[in-house]
């Protein structure tokens, strides 16, 4: 009697924890007017300055969420950078953005090997080799240099299908990151 009263709230919870995790995960990102009525210089250009940007632009939770569901804080020593965060997308949950902050002064003052490594590889060709080997893809430098993000869609099977929203949406995304203040 007992295993049968355990299994059948076993099954419960298997519903009640399944029936939270479905849907789309489809979320609307300010799109047209609603985007371009959003100007990157009223941010400051900082890496929360950012962070706040591209979550006002709807593709990202904003940093006050709570820190682990909305983000993961990554070693960012690794590539070099300053600091660096990686977020669900807030339009699909097949989307994560990593997005980095590198110190520019600093790599004047005191180059270092794995943040320039990483830059070069990043702006000859969108790529870079991580510490285990792996070819990282979809790797972005913004235009002034300063940031970097990694736009991973696990749902773009063909780059060549401009139609689909999940292309178009990675296309604005890199747009509006790249352009932040821009040089």
């Amino acid at each position: 009697m007992k295993r049968i009263i355990a299994l059948l709230l076993c099954i419960g919870m298997f519903a009640a924890v399944a029936a939270g995790c479905g849907g789309t995960g489809k979320q609307e990102v300010a799109t047209g007017d609603e985007a371009a009525s959003l100007n990157a210089g009223d941010y400051k250009d900082t890496y929360d300055g950012l962070c706040t940007y591209l979550s006002a632009l709807g593709y990202i939770n904003p940093l006050e969420d709570n820190k682990g569901v909305t983000y993961t804080v990554m070693s960012s020593e690794l590539i070099g950078a300053k600091q660096g965060r990686r977020f669900v997308a807030k339009h699909t949950k097949d989307t994560s953005i990593e997005i980095y902050e590198y110190d520019l002064d600093g790599l004047k003052a005191s180059p270092d090997e794995a943040a320039e490594t990483v830059r070069a590889s990043v702006a000859k060709n969108g790529t870079f080799v991580n510490l285990i080997g792996e070819t990282v893809k979809n790797v972005y430098l913004s235009d002034n240099g300063k940031y970097l993000m990694i736009y991973n869609d696990t749902t773009i099977k063909d780059d060549t299908k401009e139609d689909e929203d999940n292309v178009k949406a990675r296309a604005e995304v890199i747009a509006k990151f790249k352009a932040f203040h821009a040089n």
